[in-house]
């Protein structure tokens, strides 16, 4: 049976973790000068609407969608809670982004130090949101 105020507290509690992660990881990045080094013309500049649209972005990815399976799935996974969600966490981000992020060195001459921040980030970004998951429904 799917708890639509569970669905609710993980959509509520995982957005505002993502949303405070995004705001320090983007300041973060300007205090560090992370994209140094790379050409001005490859970079989007970082506005307010790069921003929403970033945030409305990673908020599908890593907290909507996992939300919804979650819901739907959790009653007959073999894992359940906070070590479950993090193994997925973990698998999704071998699986998906370190792949994309290494291809993507080998065809463009972008600066590591942005590359392995980028990929901190992702990784903190997810984990952290499949960490919130996982442990609203063991509750």
């Amino acid at each position: 049976m799917i708890s639509y105020s569970l669905m609710a507290w993980c959509l509520t509690i995982a957005g505002g973790y993502l949303l405070l992660l995004s705001l320090l990881w983007q300041w973060l990045e300007r205090l560090l000068n992370i994209t140094r080094g790379i050409p001005e013309n490859l970079l989007e500049s970082m506005g307010l609407g790069w921003f929403v649209v970033n945030f409305l972005t990673e908020l599908l990815f890593f907290v909507a969608i996992p939300t919804l399976a979650y819901s739907f799935f959790y009653v007959v996974l073999p894992f359940d809670g906070i070590r479950g969600a993090l193994a997925v966490a973990l698998l999704v981000f071998i699986l998906g982004a370190v792949p994309t992020i290494m291809g993507l060195t080998m065809r463009l001459k972008l600066s590591m130090p942005y590359l392995l921040f980028y990929l901190m980030g992702f990784l903190l970004k997810l984990a952290g949101s499949l960490f919130i998951i996982g442990y609203i429904y063991i509750l």
